[in-house]
């Protein structure tokens, strides 16, 4: 039986921003996602960005570590990113796998020596398009079952801009060079993927409704009304995915609503911790 610790990246106003429209928080649906994967697994969570942090179990008694998203933007190293910087650098030296989504990707990437800074092409919302395989990435088990170019949940706006020497870039898109990635360090092995393979539409629905003002600001809605109709179509969608009319109207694809296809990432690392 696996036993998993999910850290949670935000801090606690954050987390109880997040819940407030998507009704968890982030490492709450990570966890619940990682136990429909692994029936049998047994899942921690734990809040590194709290003062008050502590671990539930001793670190060598799990066999990986997952991480979530955070609205937290690290290159301001605020104290609450500085904590789990220093965690990740741990659990590196200490050689538990670990998995992380966006925040996750860039935790790792400066706590093994790498950059991470705003994105001079603009933010990334509700989907990553034409997220391309490298080479190394076609071949690389973390994607395994993965088309060559796919799309994916997503909501950020800062990225690697420098990796650590020890890592690959296993996908990219036109917005993101580093869309996935795998990092060795010290002891320990990294996988990870700036957009959210954890997310259903219900989660992008919440992230676009968090938002809100912002997006219109940002041009990516006309304004709150046109927001909305969006966030409704994508409702709709989850809770019919027979909808071909809003699949097309959205140009989602099997890569989105399929959770076989969408998990594809969690799903793989899940089974490399189930091989060793």
């Amino acid at each position: 039986m696996l036993r998993l610790l999910v850290l949670e990246g935000n801090t606690l106003a954050g987390r109880r921003r997040i819940a407030e429209t998507a009704g968890a928080m982030p490492a709450e649906s990570y966890a619940a996602v990682l136990r429909s994967l692994a029936p049998r697994v047994v899942v921690d969570i734990a809040t590194p960005a709290d003062a008050s942090f502590a671990l539930p179990q001793p670190l060598e008694a799990y066999h990986g570590i997952a991480i979530t998203g955070s609205a937290l933007n690290i290159y301001q190293r605020e104290v609450e990113a500085l904590r789990q910087i220093d965690l990740v650098r741990e659990i590196f030296v200490r050689g538990v796998p670990m998995f992380g989504s966006c925040w996750g990707l860039q935790l790792a990437t400066v706590a093994a020596g790498g950059e991470v800074g705003l994105n001079p092409a603009g933010r990334e919302v509700g989907f990553a398009r034409r997220i391309m395989l490298t080479a190394e990435g076609r071949a690389h088990p973390m994607h395994a079952g993965r088309a060559a170019v796919f799309d994916a949940p997503a909501i950020h706006s800062d990225i690697v801009t420098r990796l650590p020497q020890s890592a690959t870039v296993t996908a990219w898109n036109t917005m993101c060079e580093v869309q996935a990635a795998e990092i060795r360090f010290g002891r320990g092995l990294f996988w990870g993927v700036q957009y959210h393979p954890e997310y259903r539409l219900h989660d992008v629905v919440a992230v676009i409704q968090r938002y809100g003002q912002l997006l219109v600001d940002e041009g990516f809605f006309a304004d709150l009304d046109a927001l909305a109709r969006y966030a409704a179509d994508l409702s709709a969608l989850e809770a019919d995915e027979r909808r071909g009319d809003l699949a097309w109207k959205l140009a989602l694809h099997r890569d989105i609503l399929s959770h076989d296809c969408r998990q594809t990432e969690l799903r793989n690392w899940i089974a490399s911790l189930e091989q060793t």
